[in-house]
């Protein structure tokens, strides 16, 4: 892992490690390879990688690969926005941030009052601080409380918030890489769900699926009751085999990542 992390592995324990895995921030993923030998197509989910592939039923993945398919023709499946660079240093700054807890890391929330008290190092703050001329206010002539606390209303509050997550946190994109996984999904239905002239359904030989006119004549209806039962055996037989078959998927892929600096203990 060390050799993974470079500089932000010295000193780490593992605990750290993953702490920092789990706040990455994914720049690109492009597949490398990947084969299927399912006869249908299948939609992946890659668990730190945006699903920006919709299909026509409205469902997303990472990717979707055709039908016995192998492929080794690299494809970028996701590249993060032009402005990581910003939203990075912007991320060096304040590490402990997101967007889950953008309005409740560092503030004091105060019932049935109109202002709530944010605490100095807050994004907010800064962000008002930058902006004293168009706001016609100064945040920094506001009493410091407990030399911690600055009050600030509940409306400009969420008003910075929500700039904050629109201008810098969406386009970071910060991900878990601790725990990465990959799930398929067949795109037309359940996997072991076969329809008339479906993916699975078309598996199985022509002979079997086409029915013969009954004869008129009594003593060929005999041999045709017989090839019938006989077809429909084999069709059972051939229907629970290829739904039993055993069937892979295979993809190799690549992740670009920055790391947010953690200052250790």
């Amino acid at each position: 892992m060390q050799e993974i992390l470079g500089m932000h592995m010295q000193g780490c324990d593992s605990q750290t490690a993953v702490s920092i895995l789990g706040q990455a921030v994914l720049k690109s993923a492009r597949i490398i390879e990947y084969a299927s030998d399912f006869p249908f197509a299948v939609g992946v989910h890659i668990s730190c990688v945006p699903n920006q592939e919709v299909t026509r039923t409205g469902m997303a993945y990472a990717f979707t690969a055709l039908p016995d398919t192998k492929n080794s023709y690299p494809i970028t499946i996701y590249e993060n926005d032009v402005t990581t660079a910003e939203s990075m240093a912007w991320r060096a700054q304040y590490p402990e941030y997101n967007n889950s807890n953008l309005e409740t890391q560092g503030v004091l929330n105060v019932q049935g009052e109109g202002f709530v008290f944010v605490s100095k190092s807050h994004p907010v703050i800064d962000l008002l601080r930058a902006n004293k001329d168009v706001l016609n206010a100064d945040i920094d002539t506001q009493p410091l409380i407990d030399d911690q606390w600055l009050k600030v209303t509940k409306q400009v509050m969420s008003t910075c918030c929500s700039q904050i997550k629109t201008k810098v946190l969406n386009k970071v994109g910060t991900c878990d890489l601790s725990n990465v996984s990959v799930q398929i999904s067949r795109l037309d239905g359940p996997w072991k769900q076969m329809l008339e002239n479906d993916a699975l359904f078309k598996s199985i030989p022509e002979h079997l699926t086409v029915s013969a006119d009954q004869p008129q004549e009594e003593a060929e209806i005999l041999l045709w009751e017989k090839e019938q039962k006989r077809k429909r055996e084999e069709f059972t037989a051939t229907y629970h085999a290829i739904l039993n078959k055993q069937r892979s998927f295979c993809v190799r892929f690549e992740l670009e990542f920055d790391l947010i600096p953690q200052v250790l203990p």
